[in-house]
């Protein structure tokens, strides 16, 4: 078994660690978000421990994270990251290619349908695509480069 470097954090409050007894990491974080159903578990986030952290003692939070909210219908992505300067942003993660000019179209609901956002069409990914985005982000610490990112103004 390797040694956790990565936090997972379900519904914005139960943080694990992400273990590979039983699965590689990749699969683990496949199936963990796999199970997303909207209603009893309808969020994930996942950042990497500072480094020589005893996750053991305690799980930090992080401020550059990956997170996704949603359900096998759809899920939307985010991510934050500190520029060099300590500010934070966080984006929306799209598809690659151009982003849509109007206003944003499709609906993400979670929670049982308490909370919802609303993202352009190529912001909205399938469980899959999302796991996918989630196992990039946990090699590099980023979505791949051809995705968009649209900033989030005032989070």
């Amino acid at each position: 078994m390797s040694s956790p470097t990565h936090i997972f954090q379900e519904n914005g409050s139960s943080r694990f660690p992400l273990i590979d007894n039983l699965r590689s990491f990749e699969d683990q974080i496949r199936f963990t978000l796999t199970q997303m159903d909207g209603s009893s578990f309808w969020a994930l986030s996942l950042w990497r421990a500072p480094e020589g952290a005893n996750l053991r003692a305690s799980l930090p939070h992080s401020e550059n994270y990956i997170q996704c909210a949603g359900d096998a219908a759809g899920v939307t992505v985010e991510v934050r990251s500190i520029n060099t300067f300590g500010a934070g942003h966080q984006y929306t993660v799209g598809k690659p290619g151009s982003p849509p000019s109007s206003e944003p179209t499709e609906t993400i609901r979670w929670d049982s349908g308490r909370h919802s956002t609303r993202v352009f069409a190529n912001e909205v990914f399938t469980l899959d695509e999302a796991a996918d985005l989630f196992i990039s982000y946990y090699r590099d610490d980023r979505v791949p480069a051809d995705y968009t990112l649209r900033e989030i103004n005032g989070v």
